[in-house]
């Protein structure tokens, strides 16, 4: 018997739960309620419920001519016999028929297989020359969390305990994976306009914390594993990205599979949509392990439902927290909209620890390339000079190297108003150039005369 018919599978379940679509129009809800496509163990079954779930979303019923015209180029349903194949799937399935036992039954041995590739991954990670006792334990531990979580007998009922028992409980305080912006199994996101610098801030914060150096004024103290998805950047542009990036880390650099990248074009089918439960699933077996994912950016990864409605949060959200329980952290990153703020409902930012936007300065030019002020609009644990906004600028070395710089927003706020001071705007002028209240626009021409005062004081008398 070869490798893959040991494999745990329920074929004829697959098959069965197919043919209830034929004739109970709630079979397919049914079934998606419990599993996605990428659960069928047989390939021909993926690619018969998958266009029966596209149907259903659709509003249009599962009738045998409609999917057959659907599926009539798949090499994979031609296989198995095509038209006929579809055709015979209802033989025996009657309206009452047993959907949600039937696909909880193919679930569970989805899982199973799940299991089974996470295990072998586990064990080739053990028998590497560079393998750790503790990585692998940590893995192994986080092997078995995750396959509590997913098991459809574990965990359902809730838990509640006394302030007693939760003061004295042994919790593991969180560490920080980049200080102190991103702690473990914290939420957050990063957005600004299209063109500002979203990706190259957030593969440095990435590059980062998989090498357990510094990022701008951030510093992650030791090297943890990232998985970075990208959701729209050709692999050349992201390659000439990533290489500059990395270049520019003096400290020290991501050892070999620390920093993981996931982009479209060296996909043999489009990146998963996130927002929904199977595009989840796709992704979990490339999460064994890893501390941080970054997911740039929300528009093209999570394509389901209307971004402007709360409701087609709720399942990015769901798995976000998941994914903390399971000790992950994750990075958003996300466009803003016209009304500055990031694009879309605010219920995404209900359960993040912390949300960074980036502007481009009031003088900014084009022709500066990656320049541009970090602001913190939402901050759990960063208090003081740490939440200050501050202005950061990217160059490109003769030998690629990216080399970044951050200067005070205070310091480049008062250099810029000095020039239009100068140049004899008044204080409405300035305030408004510098995108600041004309309190502060006031105080800062009160600055500049008394900084020209000193300078006059202390020149030498002739």
């Amino acid at each position: 018997m070869s490798e893959d018919r040991a494999l745990p599978s329920k074929p004829e379940s697959e098959r069965a739960i197919l043919g209830a679509a034929f004739v109970d129009e709630r079979a397919v809800s049914i079934a998606e309620q419990h599993l996605s496509a990428s659960d069928f163990s047989v390939v021909a079954h993926r690619r018969i419920f998958a266009e029966m779930l596209r149907l259903t979303k659709n509003g249009q019923p599962v009738e045998l001519v409609t999917l057959c015209d659907a599926l009539q180029h798949d090499v994979d349903v031609a296989d198995v016999g095509g038209a006929a194949f579809i055709a015979r799937l209802c033989d025996g399935v009657h309206r009452n028929a047993p959907v949600e036992s039937w696909a909880k039954a193919v679930r569970e041995a989805s899982l199973l297989r799940s299991v089974a590739a996470s295990a072998e991954s586990l064990r080739m990670a053990a028998l590497a020359p560079s393998a750790k006792l503790e990585e692998i334990a940590a893995q192994a531990d986080l092997l078995l969390r995750t396959m509590a979580s997913r098991s459809p007998s574990v965990g359902n009922g809730l838990v509640a305990v006394s302030a007693e028992e939760l003061l004295t409980r042994q919790i593991k305080p969180r560490e920080m994976l980049l200080e102190p912006i991103l702690p473990e199994q914290g939420l957050a996101m990063l957005y600004a306009y299209r063109g500002i610098g979203k990706t190259f801030l957030a593969l440095g914060m990435a590059a980062a914390v998989a090498s357990g150096t510094r990022f701008l004024r951030w510093n992650a103290p030791r090297p943890r594993r990232v998985l970075y998805v990208d959701g729209e950047l050709p692999a050349w542009t992201m390659q000439e990205r990533l290489a500059m990036v990395l270049a520019g880390i003096e400290e020290g650099e991501p050892a070999p599979r620390s920093l993981n990248i996931m982009t479209p074009d060296l996909q043999g089918r489009p990146m998963p949509d996130l927002a929904t439960h199977e595009g989840q699933r796709l992704l979990e077996p490339h999460l064994v392990g890893i501390d941080l994912l970054v997911l740039d950016n929300l528009s093209a990864l999570c394509r389901d439902g209307n971004e402007n409605e709360g409701e087609g949060w709720l399942p990015v959200q769901e798995w976000a927290l998941r994914l903390r329980k399971e000790g992950k952290s994750v990075l958003f990153i996300h466009h803003a909209g016209k009304n500055k703020s990031q694009r879309g409902t605010s219920r995404r930012e209900d359960l993040l620890d912390t949300v960074v936007t980036l502007k481009h300065p009031s003088d900014y030019s084009p022709n500066e390339g990656l320049r541009c002020e970090i602001h913190f609009e939402k901050t759990r644990a960063m208090l003081g000079d740490a939440a200050k906004p501050f202005e950061v600028r990217m160059d490109r070395g003769p030998d690629g190297r990216a080399t970044w710089t951050c200067r005070e927003l205070e310091d480049t706020k008062a250099e810029r108003a000095a020039e239009l001071f100068a140049a004899g705007l008044s204080v409405r002028d300035v305030a408004e150039e510098l995108g600041i209240s004309r309190s502060q626009a006031g105080r800062l021409r009160q600055r500049c005369m008394n900084a020209e005062h000193r300078e006059l004081s202390q020149r030498p008398i002739a």
